[in-house]
Order: structure tokens, then sequence, then C-alpha cells
């Protein structure tokens, strides 16, 4: 297991593009996923479902602490560590802004259909859906845990 990668942020949607390029290079590492363009190594290439869904769930918790926890405003920072394996991923997030309260969000309709869908609270939704677990304690600080772990068909394969 390599030594984990450490990115500190403020905690605004102004830096989510930096934050969002090192966890998907982070997730590339352990996709082993080819670029549409392997040439051009400044081009943020998710087409890899795997890489795809930790982008996407991390974008979302990345959203809710810049938009809920700091309120818009910053005036604080998000702290990220990545631990990668040769078939998983580990995303701690820290920040030290007002506390979430997952045990009130909202669940989905269990008939899902254009009419039944919230306009908005979906980002839990959708960032539990993508991972193979996630967890949340409040703080301070508080703290994400995100994990994703390769099917076993695509460990299989073998990577270089």
């Amino acid at each position: 297991m390599a030594a984990p990668i450490r990115l500190t942020v403020p905690g605004t949607l102004r830096y989510r593009p930096v934050a969002v390029r090192v966890v998907a290079e982070a997730a590339r590492l352990v996709s082993a996923s080819v670029r549409a363009d392997p040439k051009d190594q400044l081009v943020l290439d998710v087409r890899d479902p795997f890489d795809t869904a930790v982008v996407s769930a991390f974008m979302e918790i990345f959203n809710n602490i810049a938009i809920h926890a700091y309120q818009r405003r910053g005036g604080g920072t998000i702290d990220i560590e990545i631990t990668l394996t040769a078939d998983d991923i580990l995303i701690e997030v820290k920040d030290s802004g007002r506390p979430f309260d997952l045990d009130n969000v909202v669940p989905l309709p269990t008939d899902l259909d254009e009419d039944a869908l919230p306009e908005g609270g979906m980002g839990i939704h959708i960032a539990k859906t993508m991972l193979d677990d996630m967890t949340y304690e409040p703080g301070p600080p508080n703290q994400w845990r995100l994990y994703k772990r390769l099917p076993p068909a695509q460990v299989a394969v073998g990577r270089s």
C-alpha cells in the first residue's frame, strides 16, 4: 500500500475542480483506466465506471460541505486523505463547518419516476449509490469516509 495522498483546499466550490482532479487521478491509479488520449495528461477523463462512481460520489460530498457546512461562505478548509490499494480506494474528507444530520435525509420514494423525485437533496443518495460504503461522523471535525472497491471482474483481468 502506498502512502496516503493528502490535500487541503479552501471550503468553497471554487476549489472543487482541484480536489476533483486529485480524486480522479487517484481513482485511475486503482482502476488502471486508459485515457482517451494518453498523450494529453491534462484532460479529465473519467469514462471508466469505477472512476466515474468515485468522482461522482466525491463531488456530491464536496458540494454538501461547501454549500451546507460552510454555507457558501468558505471560512474553513476541506482536508482530503486518499488511501489506495491495488483494488480499492478510501477517501476521508474532513471539515470544520456546520455538522450535517444524516438522519434527516429524506428517503427516496419507493416508486421512482420524474414526478416523485425531489428537486434537491439527492447528493447523499447519489453518493451512497455510487460507493460500496459511506459513513459520516459529525464533528468537529466532521468526517466523511467514502469507500469503493473494484468489481471482481476488473480485479481478475489483471492490470499493469
